[in-house]
């Protein structure tokens, strides 16, 4: 496993288990009368997906900070986290990259078999080139 990888899970364990805290705490749930609201959504957006960071406009696509799955580089077992792609379709987005080199752009995905607009509006804001 690369040093990238295991640093990857490191941090996604790290996160998941801050936000258990928080939850476990009642930090994220409780406001103190006459404080403004601290957490104004979850971090945690999929249960299923490895994202944790909302992107912003300002995101590197190539950074790991944002929390977006290039899926010029991604693993089947990472691209079976996104919301309804399961391992058949991450199979074909694997075959199809394989076949057809590198996504120009992540709308390109949506030539993939098993990957329509429906799938697509699903995904967009979680993966990246």
């Amino acid at each position: 496993m690369s040093e990238e990888k295991k640093k990857q899970i490191r941090e996604q364990v790290g996160v998941v288990l801050l936000a258990g805290v928080l939850v476990m705490s009642g930090l994220l749930l409780i406001k103190q009368p006459d404080a403004p609201a601290t957490f104004t959504e979850s971090a945690i957006t999929n249960p299923r997906s490895n994202v944790t960071e909302k992107p912003t406009e300002n995101s590197s696509p190539s950074s790991n900070k944002t929390g977006l799955i290039n899926i010029n580089k991604a693993s089947l077992e990472e691209l079976d986290t996104l919301p309804g792609v399961g391992p058949s379709t991450a199979q074909k987005i694997l075959d199809y990259r394989k076949q057809n080199g590198p996504f120009p752009n992540i709308e390109a995905i949506d030539n993939v078999s098993g990957i329509g607009p429906a799938k697509y509006a699903e995904i967009k804001d979680l993966i990246t080139i």
